[in-house]
């Protein structure tokens, strides 16, 4: 499985920056096709998606310090110096994608609620990744991690807007070609 992961964070970055609108409008048409079906499918995604965030930023990782940087946006100082840096800021937006695309058709109330739910428990998920990071001593903790991770969480919240739009258009559609009676 780290195979896996280890392939798509050494993709190109143009492609992670093509991928991420290609998801984001595949998984709202799916949403907007299928929502009566989208609570149970974005809940089995959600598991899936924080099942894969565990293993990507602690259960795959080995001890190798401690540190912390709690000054927000330092990583792009730092990758002025080292470009590789740009790489990880995107990978911990990317990450955290699939749970914005999930969890909003698993919680119920409005449109806002949802996505405000949504961005809190991803804002919540990323800050208890990174304080498990810190005291297991399994890498730096930044500040920039939660802000990329929440991020992230927040552009895969479009997928749900979009897939709204999708199922009143697919209402509409199917409207005119039922006949009247």
């Amino acid at each position: 499985m780290g195979n896996f992961f280890h392939r798509i964070y050494i993709l190109d970055i143009s492609t992670i920056l093509i991928t991420i609108p290609i998801l984001l409008l595949v998984w709202s048409v799916i949403g907007g096709m299928f929502y009566k079906y989208m609570r149970i499918i974005g809940a089995v995604m959600a598991v899936i998606a924080i099942g894969a965030i565990l293993y990507i930023t602690v259960l795959s990782r080995g001890e190798s310090g401690v540190g912390a940087d709690f000054i927000p946006f330092s990583s792009f100082g730092r990758a002025k110096i080292q470009p590789e840096m740009y790489r990880s800021m995107l990978m911990n937006v990317f990450l955290f994608v699939p749970l914005g695309l999930s969890l909003p058709f698993v919680f119920g109330g409005g449109t806002g609620k949802r996505i405000l739910l949504t961005i809190l428990v991803g804002l919540l998920l990323s800050v208890t990744v990174e304080a498990i990071q810190y005291f297991a001593h399994l890498g730096m903790a930044e500040t920039d991690d939660v802000i990329c991770n929440t991020l992230g969480t927040a552009i895969g919240n479009c997928s749900y807007l979009l897939a709204l739009l999708w199922r009143k258009l697919f209402k509409k559609a199917k409207e005119r070609r039922t006949p009247y009676e």
